[in-house]
């Protein structure tokens, strides 16, 4: 039996804290998916040398490998810079994606490996988009955000445990004095997070040009813009607005079977963070932007519930943020 022509490959890897899981599989002329090889590294820098050694032993060497992984937290980025820096087509996908392709196999058992195989197999059958590095501004400055959003959650948490403790039965003087200590740093440090992230904008000049224009717009401030610039890469793997509502998990998910029928909701299925971002950002809005505020209570005044007028603001900011940041423009009440 001659040997079967491979059209594609793709090597699937799935990766935890320690180590990696990889899959690489071949699509063959006669349009089916078989695996080549499966084996297991450690998630560090001699691990990948391993991997790499591995792949070109099993590899087909005369076509373009293609890698798919997930987005892990932090743990997947060491093995994206490492594949991506010596010449792979890498895609690294929102674990949800995964999640809903891995539906579709009906694959009833969830293990590393066949993680890694689901993977391989989705890179071979859809066309998706390659990663690119982040700009090294932008990816410090999507750590302190989020550093800062954590620091922000703290701080409520140590205010809670202060007011209750003062509304205590012969509260314990030090112990309140400790928790006031912890809140002054806290908001210290939320001080020096802010400056860090206004210097570093500052150290390029493009960044600080475009990230000026997206502040222009009412109810938008310094850290909210940066927050989402900075989460989106500069919206460099975005295509179109619906795309970018999408990824922040913004967009509408409407359900209906037979003669049922559910409310409408947005997916959350995207960036909590900018999420998050926008949410203060959308309530300002109402005070300090009139265009939004007109339609904010257009929305009301048709009996949506405040909750759902304050996601279609976010929506909104979200869009002219993307919009005034790609077309270096400041903001005007025409903008849509």
């Amino acid at each position: 039996m001659s040997k079967k022509v491979t059209l594609k490959q793709c090597l699937g890897i799935d990766v935890s804290m320690k180590k990696i899981d990889c899959c690489l599989s071949f699509y063959t002329e006669d349009l089916k998916i078989k695996v080549v090889a499966t084996s297991g590294y450690e998630n560090n820098p001699d691990g990948f040398v391993k991997l790499r050694e591995w792949l070109n032993r099993k590899q087909d060497n005369s076509l373009a490998l293609h890698v798919n992984m997930e987005a892990t937290g932090t743990y997947h980025e060491e093995a994206a810079y490492f594949l991506a820096g010596v010449g792979y087509r890498l895609s690294v996908i929102q674990p949800t994606k995964g999640k809903q392709y891995a539906k579709s196999l009906d694959e009833k058992n969830k293990t590393d490996k066949i993680d890694a195989g689901m993977l391989a197999r989705m890179g071979l059958e859809r066309d998706l988009m390659p990663w690119s590095q982040p700009n090294e501004q932008l990816r410090r400055l999507k750590r302190m955000s989020r550093e800062r959003i954590g620091l922000i959650r703290d701080r409520n948490a140590l205010t809670n445990q202060l007011h209750a403790l003062n509304h205590s039965f012969d509260a314990f003087r030090d112990s309140v004095e400790r928790l006031k200590e912890r809140i002054a740093l806290a908001t210290k440090q939320l001080g020096e997070i802010e400056t860090q992230m206004r210097e570093l904008t500052d150290s390029d000049p493009e960044l600080s040009k475009r990230t000026k224009h997206v502040i222009t717009i009412p109810g938008v401030n310094f850290v909210t813009a940066i927050t989402v610039i900075a989460e989106t890469d500069g919206f460099a793997n975005v295509g179109n607005r619906r795309q970018l509502v999408s990824y922040v998990g913004l967009d509408v998910v409407m359900k209906e079977s037979g003669t049922l029928s559910w409310r409408p909701h947005i997916s959350k299925r995207g960036n909590a963070y900018i999420r998050a971002g926008l949410y203060m950002a959308a309530v300002s809005s109402i005070i300090h932007n009139k265009t939004l505020k007109t339609y904010f209570n257009r929305l009301k005044d048709n009996g949506k519930p405040g909750k759902t007028g304050i996601v279609a603001l976010e929506r909104k900011l979200l869009v002219l943020i993307y919009t005034l940041y790609k077309n270096g423009q400041d903001y005007s009440p025409d903008h849509r």
